[in-house]
């Protein structure tokens, strides 16, 4: 309610009581946390308009407000004033400001002030540093940033987490997946354990260079560690498997994983099913996909899209059939994907009867008027050189509301051209 605090605050002014600083600073931290950023410099400038002198506190708020409002340029004038009014800037100060350098990237002038530290007497801590370390990994200048962090431990302060995952995601982003890991191995030996960051992180790496198999080899390693290893790690791990279309290895990880508890999402059994059916496999695609009802897991249109595709593709169109059945059961609407694949697969079997009742059936039952399926038909009559039967498809087709498109003008002529030469070679013959 920071609306109605500065409206107390404003109120109580105009009645002569003066708040206390700790009030203030309050209100200034409400504000900076919404971000309203010109408000928190009027009531700093009211504070000093009716006397009420701010305190440490006060300027480390106010030098979060100065770095959101972004005009870094004028840190010195604004550590001038902190010091015109009897306060040395502190810790947190020198924290604040350098912190905001380095996501600015202007690391200079963030090791500026780390040096201006040492000469007015306050010792960086273990924040400055991993704020340097953070800011020159950004640039992937990881190898200075792993010297600033001996120097942190020369100087007697001990890393935590949050500097090692630093260095690690660092590397991890140059590929150096070698230094990486000896990091991680060092954090463990100084008895820190790896969290949820520095394991994804870590696994992405390999990932992005297709080392999938160090990846596993890597958790492995570091569920031996007694690391906890989240389920979104897992996800990544069994999806890249699968993008790499390699299912069995991706399915052989989830049976391992899902005897320690690991439950998966419903996206990653359709993930496996659509990579079983891209590589040919649809017997196994069909085991995944009874395993998610017998778990009554809901499978998508992205699976059964996959699941009739591959069985057009081996010819089995009943099953193909069978499995949209299922799917309209499931309340899941086809796409004109699925259309275009069993129309196809009838024309290939030179059953045309069946493909055109099915283009009929998904135009009047889901209003699906593809133009590429009526063109396979098209094309498939126009092959057989019987115009009359095309003519009345199309008489027919437009009743539905199909509308011809160029390339269903050139099957037409196509037809047409090879008619007249089927006829004229009959002449010919008599």
């Amino acid at each position: 309610m920071v609306k109605e605090a500065i409206r107390t605050f404003t109120n109580v002014l105009e009645v002569g009581y003066l708040p206390s600083v700790i009030t203030c600073n309050c209100l200034l931290n409400g504000l900076l946390r919404l971000n309203f950023i010109d408000q928190c410099w009027l009531v700093y400038e009211e504070m000093g308009r009716v006397g009420i002198r701010p305190n440490s506190y006060t300027f480390n708020i106010l030098t979060n407000v100065f770095c959101k409002d972004g005009n870094v340029d004028k840190v010195n004038e604004f550590l001038e004033r902190m010091e015109e009014e009897g306060f040395d800037p502190d810790l947190v100060t020198y924290n604040t400001l350098i912190s905001s350098y380095c996501r600015k990237e202007r690391l200079n002038d963030a090791f500026y002030l780390y040096r201006i530290m040492y000469r007015r007497g306050v010792v960086p801590d273990l924040v400055s540093y991993t704020a340097l370390m953070n800011g020159l990994c950004k640039e992937g200048r990881v190898r200075e940033a792993h010297q600033l962090f001996h120097r942190m431990v020369h100087r007697g302060l001990n890393p935590d987490i949050v500097s090692y995952n630093t260095l690690i995601s660092g590397y991890c982003k140059e590929g150096r997946m070698q230094e990486s890991k000896y990091l991680v191995h060092e954090m463990i030996g100084n008895g820190i354990s790896p969290d949820s960051f520095t394991c994804r992180v870590l696994v992405e790496g390999y990932g992005k260079q297709g080392r999938l198999v160090s990846a596993l080899n890597l958790v492995v390693e570091l569920r031996r560690f007694g690391v906890s290893i989240s389920s979104s790690i897992y996800d990544f791990l069994i999806v890249s498997l699968c993008r790499e279309d390699r299912p069995f290895a991706a399915k052989n990880i989830l049976g391992r994983i899902s005897q320690d508890g690991y439950v998966p999402k419903p996206d990653i059994y359709n993930e496996l099913i659509e990579t079983f059916c891209r590589c040919n496999n649809v017997a196994d695609a069909l085991l995944v996909k009874a395993e998610m009802v017998r778990k009554r897991i809901k499978v998508n249109l992205v699976a059964y899209r996959a699941l009739i595709c591959s069985s057009c593709r081996i010819g089995k169109t009943h099953e193909a059939e069978s499995l949209m059945e299922e799917m309209l059961k499931s309340d899941i609407l086809p796409d004109p994907h699925i259309c275009r694949v069993l129309i196809q697969c009838y024309c290939d079997q030179m059953d045309i009867d069946k493909a055109e009742s099915i283009l009929s059936f998904f135009a009047k039952k889901f209003r699906i008027f593809d133009t590429e399926s009526y063109n396979v038909l098209v094309s498939t009559y126009t092959e057989s050189g019987d115009m009359e039967k095309l003519m009345e498809l199309q008489d027919r087709m437009m009743k539905l509301g199909f509308a011809p498109n160029s390339l269903t003008c050139k099957y037409v002529i196509h037809g047409l051209l090879k008619a007249k030469r089927l006829y004229e070679q009959k002449l010919l013959g008599s």
